[in-house]
């Protein structure tokens, strides 16, 4: 029976949260319900990824730095409220963790039935210096109470946020979903790699902030750099991009890394790599090595908690690392170009991420 659905996210900007919620938004409305992606301000590119049978509700709210300010957020909060009044959703699926905050208040407000299914997508040890982030942490009570069940994208994360006072039975751990295959394109990157010359390539991808810790991933390929050929290739926007340029060209491999920015084409990315490496200090899953794996390209990660040892079966499926370790970072980056993982034991576990298997595990909710 098709059901009143509506996904909300802050903003359609490049986050993984914000991925994911598309593209289950456009899943379950390809199974019949009728699906509204709800957002405060709908610029960014995930905007491209939604499908036209995926109704945009957009508020267009200024965003402020990586929030909307006290005004802004008062005002979302009584529009959401009016929203769900008007829509009388069955259900409700909300991330990131302000977010899920927001959406418990406004179906209170609008005193709404709906089944409410907050999203978790961040280890707790994740830092933040945003007081909105803080509140949510602090008020997370409040979303436990009005939550139906809370979905969790590893079982790290969900033990995280029992250990905050989430009850256990209302925890539910789906893992994020491997996005469609889309239809290959040129972009200008992938001339600017061809003109850096041969070797092996490194692919990375994500926000360039401290969590990613491509600083580390910048040390290891020196020092991979110096004893082989290879080329490194970082794929994200973010606000360390001048830092991390700047340490690139002083550790004197700057001519061998290439920054080629937000890429909303992630097929494209690993159809360059030769390897793909996350260095990341913090992951509460970590969609890029599913998305690696499933393009056949072998993968390394440091042991972050908490997705990349679950996704990677405690070294199984790629080799794991410690957190901030250039050197152990450099050297499993060597043995696996010189002994990748095969393809198909890559594309066999990448399989059981595939969006259909997930869309079952978020249309079960309902």
């Amino acid at each position: 029976m098709a059901k009143r659905v509506i996904f909300h996210v802050a903003s359609l900007r490049g986050g993984g949260a914000e991925r994911v919620f598309v593209l289950m938004a456009n899943e379950l409305a390809s199974r019949g319900h009728d699906v509204t992606l709800f957002t405060w301000n709908a610029e960014g590119p995930n905007a491209a990824l939604r499908s036209p049978a995926v109704h945009l509700v957009d508020f267009g709210l200024p965003i402020r730095g990586e929030g909307y300010g006290k005004s802004a957020t008062l005002k979302g909060l009584l529009q959401s409220a009016r929203l769900f009044r008007s829509i009388d959703p069955h259900a409700v699926y909300s991330a990131p963790e302000f977010a899920n905050l927001v959406v418990a208040l406004a179906l209170s407000l609008a005193r709404s039935r709906a089944r409410f299914f907050p999203s978790f997508h961040a280890a707790a040890s994740l830092p933040s210096g945003s007081l909105g982030a803080r509140m949510a942490i602090w008020l997370s009570s409040l979303v436990a109470a009005r939550a139906t069940e809370a979905i969790t994208v590893s079982a790290g994360v969900g033990r995280d946020i029992i250990a905050r006072g989430f009850p256990k039975s209302k925890v539910v751990v789906i893992n994020n979903p491997l996005p469609p295959a889309a239809a290959p394109q040129a972009y200008p990157w992938q001339a600017e790699l061809a003109a850096m010359g041969d070797g092996p390539v490194i692919a990375t991808a994500g926000r360039l902030v401290p969590v990613k810790d491509h600083l580390t991933l910048l040390r290891a390929f020196a020092l991979l750099r110096a004893s082989r050929r290879a080329r490194l290739v970082v794929f994200g926007e973010g606000p360390l991009a001048a830092e991390l340029r700047a340490y690139a060209e002083e550790s004197g491999v700057r001519a061998d890394v290439l920054f080629a920015g937000y890429v909303n084409d992630p097929a494209a990315c690993y159809a360059a790599a030769d390897l793909f490496v996350l260095s990341s200090t913090s992951e509460g899953f970590g969609n890029v090595l599913v998305e690696a794996m499933a393009a056949g390209v072998p993968v390394v990660s440091t042991d972050a908690p908490h997705g990349p040892r679950e996704i990677l079966g405690d070294g199984r499926f790629g080799a794991l690392v410690p957190v901030g370790d250039a050197a152990a970072l450099a050297k499993a980056m060597a043995e696996m170009l010189d002994h990748p993982t095969s393809v198909a034991i890559l594309k066999s576990r990448a399989a059981d991420f595939e969006i259909e298997r997930i869309g079952d595990q978020y249309e079960a909710l309902l």
